[in-house]
């Protein structure tokens, strides 16, 4: 019991530094590129979780803005990063609800379509092609992620037979690196890593190997229309 309770002390500590330094290097990132789309995301998901937990989001984001005036990075790192503190903290003290909350704000983005718990899709319409997306998972297991992949491809396979203009189904993640046979026993057809082009648009804060993989509409449609 003292040696799962220390466990359990450790794994809290390191998911508090953990996420600690996540936090400062995306402040450190939005002062150095200045990005109001990034900005917005950012103070959006701020006025989200804090208004959750009983926080005011204004009086974290009206600190984080004035920070902005400083000159030197670190210091205005040290002083927004304080500004978030009490929110960060609650975070990691219920991080089953923020990762619902974080997962759920991911598929409502404009242009993203929900399929199910976990999946979603947007459409590039010049290319006929629906490009499918796993929402972050959080602590949920494999089998949720297997069923809420294959629901997915399910509700997909409805809206495509509506949809005439869509041709293809894409899938580009590193769940397509680790598991290519998963992708392959639903029917896709994997082609391996993707490249740096891809890679730098669309992944550049994923280090771990990204691999594609795709299939016809046909398929799609004779695999999974019920």
């Amino acid at each position: 019991m003292k040696e799962s309770l220390q466990q359990s002390q450790i794994e809290n500590n390191e998911a508090k530094i953990d996420r600690y330094k996540k936090t400062k290097d995306k402040l450190l990132e939005l002062f150095v590129t200045k990005d109001s789309e990034q900005k917005d995301e950012f103070y959006s998901e701020i006025r989200s979780f804090a208004s959750a937990i009983g926080l005011d989001p204004e009086s974290i984001i009206e600190k984080i803005e004035n920070n902005f005036t400083l000159e030197n990075a670190e210091e205005f790192v040290t002083q927004s990063f304080e500004a978030l503190k009490d929110l960060i903290d609650k975070v990691i003290e219920h991080p089953k609800i923020f990762e619902d909350m974080r997962r759920e704000r991911i598929i409502q983005r404009s242009g993203n379509i929900k399929l199910s718990e976990l999946m979603y899709y947007d459409i590039d319409l010049e290319n006929g092609i629906a490009r499918i997306h796993i929402a972050p998972k959080g602590n949920l297991g494999l089998s949720v992620i297997i069923r809420s992949f294959r629901e997915g491809l399910n509700e997909l396979a409805r809206q495509v037979k509506k949809d005439e203009r869509i041709k293809e189904i894409q899938a580009a993640s590193w769940i397509v690196a680790s598991n290519p046979g998963l992708l392959e026993r639903a029917g896709f057809i994997v082609e391996g890593p993707i490249d740096e082009k891809t890679r730098a648009e669309h992944f550049e804060d994923e280090k771990r190997p990204i691999s594609w993989a795709h299939m016809s509409r046909e398929s799609l449609l004779e695999k999974y229309l019920f």
